[in-house]
C-alpha cells in the first residue's frame, strides 16, 4: 500500500473516531435552560469512622444524614445521606485546610426521586463540617425518577445554626 493512501486512511479513521467520540459525549447546546431547586437541610447527624492511625488520616470518613424541607422549618420533603472522605491531609504550607471528597444522595418521594452530587473541598482539620456562612459548589452526577438524567451543580451553604441551604441548578 502506498504511503499517500495509508496516510489518507489514517486521517479518515481519526476523523471518524473524533466524530464518534463527540456524539458519544453528547455535545450540548450552549442555549440550555436551567431549573433552580432550593431545599433546606437540618443540621446533619454526623458519625466519624476513623481508619488507620488515631486522628486524621487519609480514608477517614464522616457518614451523615438529615431531613430536607421545602422552606426553613417546613414539612419534611426528603432526606440527604452522605459521606465525607479525607483525601489529602493538611500540609506545612497550609496547616489549616485538608481536602475531603463529599458524596451526597438527596432523596425525595419515598426515595423514588434522587439527585446525586460529588465534590472535593477544603475543610478545617479540627471540624467535621464547613464553617458557617461558607458555600461550596459540587457537581450533580445524575438522578432518578423526576430527576433522571440530572446534571448541573449544587451550591451548599452552611448556616449559623448548623443547617444547610442547598441550591440545585439543573440544566435542561
Amino acid at each position: 500500500m502506498n504511503l499517500s493512501l495509508t496516510r489518507r486512511m489514517k486521517i479518515a479513521l481519526a476523523t471518524l473516531l473524533a466524530s464518534t467520540l463527540m456524539a458519544a459525549c453528547g455535545l450540548r447546546s450552549t442555549n440550555s435552560s436551567t431549573e433552580t431547586l432550593t431545599v433546606y437541610q437540618d443540621a446533619p447527624k454526623m458519625k466519624l469512622l476513623d481508619l488507620g492511625e488515631p486522628g486524621n488520616s487519609p480514608g477517614d470518613i464522616y457518614h451523615f444524614f438529615a431531613p430536607l424541607h421545602s422552606s426553613p422549618g417546613g414539612p419534611v420533603i426528603g432526606e440527604v445521606f452522605g459521606s465525607k472522605t479525607l483525601v489529602k491531609l493538611a500540609t506545612d504550607a497550609n496547616p489549616d485546610m485538608e481536602k475531603r471528597a463529599t458524596l451526597l444522595f438527596f432523596t425525595f418521594a419515598d426515595r423514588q426521586d434522587q439527585i446525586i452530587a460529588l465534590g472535593v473541598h477544603d475543610y478545617s482539620p479540627t471540624a467535621a463540617e464547613l464553617n458557617a456562612g461558607k458555600s461550596v459548589a459540587r457537581a450533580i452526577l445524575g438522578g432518578t425518577g423526576r430527576y433522571m438524567g440530572a446534571r448541573g451543580q449544587l451550591i451548599s451553604t452552611r448556616n449559623a445554626d448548623g443547617s444547610y441551604t442547598q441550591v440545585f441548578t439543573l440544566l435542561k
